[in-house]
């Protein structure tokens, strides 16, 4: 067992600091291997990783409830005895933990329950590199008897943590009631996360309710607790999300569920926050291994994964103090849009594309330029004039799928004489009204048309009344050229 412990202080800390833990048999003691022996358990049958260590001051405030109901028995102790003694042994083990420092903020501790005392919340020990004595010699002496201000207590936390500093700020709650002083728990740790004042919380419920989970979900990451062992446990992977190396590789697996794709853009996004936490472009060797970062395991992220359209995975959850692989199935083929004289458009000529059935347009392809899309099926318009349409395109698994457009030809409007002109393309089914010429005066206008029938309407801008308006039809054939004179309509 102690051959475990020390794979746990050279796995989660700076090798360094490791002999530090040996001068002191105490520190090996009970509950300090109760608290350690989950996380080095799990990391048996993990990838075992460097002997690195967060690079950050961490800050880890302890907010702990000693309202009435702490009094209450779990087994055969008070949980306010069970709470205390964990707590101090936790924080006794913790001192030699480079780049962290401790802080305690106690509720319910001032005031007895009669008095509805709503904002007995106190910072009893302060933020220090050597502050554990201080939160142990506390932990002995205070006593449970108020209420439980849980929302008042995060409130005030604002101001335990020091600013201006560049540290991880984590809070770490331990309860054995909901909030009883009708304040909004969540809605103040979600607004306090957003405004970076900590990280996202640890709840741990002590002996709570089974429907605990739903009521502290939304403030932070929840453990339930029903017995001291629980409780110790819930501690240690407390301690091993927040203080252990932590690493993630993204696999991106094709529709073989192999890991074949590489080189998209990818993010990790606090899901609270909604900012960008981590943002790399993917890679992948030439032996097909992806590479690995690491990461922040105190927040749940969404990974959102910037193929065309976009791949969100959400609420990934982290496990801290070992090598994560998330999978994400992303295969992918190409679709080129290909016409022959597409250069003739005075513009840029490009596919407008969307997923079959859905409304939003996902990608302004440029026509003769193929482009990855992950398998599925897609609608195009090409803003060809008129415009051209495809509907339920497949796109395969590392296949190109061409579409091909017609050749356009070209009109070429000869105007003499300033007026109004527009074009109308006709079928079987009818006309459609597709362009407005420009009211630019006299000159040579020439423009690119897919091949069809079409109508020219002009009416010239001193003609006296509207019957002067003419029409001619005509036909654009692929790479040929149609000229109308507009003097001659007259």
């Amino acid at each position: 067992m102690e051959q475990l412990l020390q794979a746990c202080i050279g796995h989660c800390l700076d090798p360094k600091n490791a002999d530090a833990y040996k001068k002191n048999n105490m520190r090996y003691s009970g509950l300090v291997l109760t608290l350690l022996l989950s996380l080095i358990y799990s990391q048996t049958q993990a990838q075992m990783l460097p002997p690195e260590r967060i690079t950050k001051t961490t800050r880890m405030l302890f907010v702990l409830d000693a309202s009435g109901s702490m009094m209450a028995k779990l087994g055969n102790e008070t949980r306010w005895d069970i709470a205390k003694r964990t707590l101090i042994r936790l924080v006794d083990s913790l001192r030699d933990v480079p780049r962290l420092e401790v802080a305690l903020r106690v509720y319910g501790h001032q005031s007895p329950s009669r008095l509805k005392n709503c904002k007995d919340s106190k910072l009893e020990v302060a933020f220090s590199a050597s502050s554990h004595d201080q939160v142990i010699q506390r932990l002995k002496t205070i006593k449970p008897q108020g209420e439980t201000p849980i929302a008042y207590s995060l409130e005030q936390s604002i101001n335990d943590f020091p600013t201006g500093a560049t540290t991880r700020n984590v809070i770490v709650m331990i309860t054995d009631g909901l909030e009883s002083c009708n304040g909004d728990p969540c809605a103040i740790s979600v607004g306090l996360q957003k405004k970076g004042i900590f990280l996202r919380p640890f709840i741990i419920g002590l002996g709570g309710e089974r429907n605990w989970g739903d009521a502290f979900s939304c403030m932070g990451r929840y453990f339930d607790a029903r017995s001291p062992g629980d409780f110790a446990g819930a501690l240690g992977e407390v301690m091993k999300q927040s203080l252990c190396k932590t690493t993630v590789s993204v696999e991106l697996l094709d529709d073989n569920k192999q890991t074949r794709e590489k080189d998209v853009n990818i993010s990790f996004i606090n899901t609270v926050t909604r900012q960008g936490m981590y943002d790399l472009v993917h890679y992948r060797d030439g032996k097909g291994r992806t590479d690995t970062i690491s990461i922040d395991a105190i927040l749940t992220y969404d990974l959102h994964v910037y193929t065309l359209p976009n791949v969100i995975k959400k609420n990934v959850d982290i496990i801290g103090g070992r090598h994560n692989v998330i999978k994400v199935e992303t295969p992918r083929g190409k679709l080129l849009i290909s016409q022959k004289s597409f250069t003739d458009y005075s513009k840029e000529l490009k596919g407008m594309l969307r997923e079959s059935g859905k409304p939003k347009t996902i990608l302004a392809q440029q026509v003769g330029e193929p482009h990855d899309l992950l398998v599925g099926t897609y609608d195009l318009q090409v803003l060809t004039l008129p415009r051209t349409y495809f509907s339920n395109i497949k796109i395969e698994q590392g296949k190109t799928t061409t579409i091909t457009v017609p050749q356009p030809g070209m009109l070429t409007v000869l105007n003499k004489i300033e007026g109004f002109g527009s074009l109308y393309v006709c079928d079987d089914e009818g006309e459609e009204w597709i362009y407005n010429f420009p009211d630019q005066g006299t000159g040579k206008l020439n423009m690119a048309l897919q091949p069809g029938n079409y109508k020219f309407v002009f009416r010239s801008r001193d003609a006296p009344s509207s019957a002067y308006t003419k029409t001619f039809k005509f036909t654009i054939y692929s790479g040929q050229t149609q000229s109308i004179d507009v003097f001659k309509l007259r």
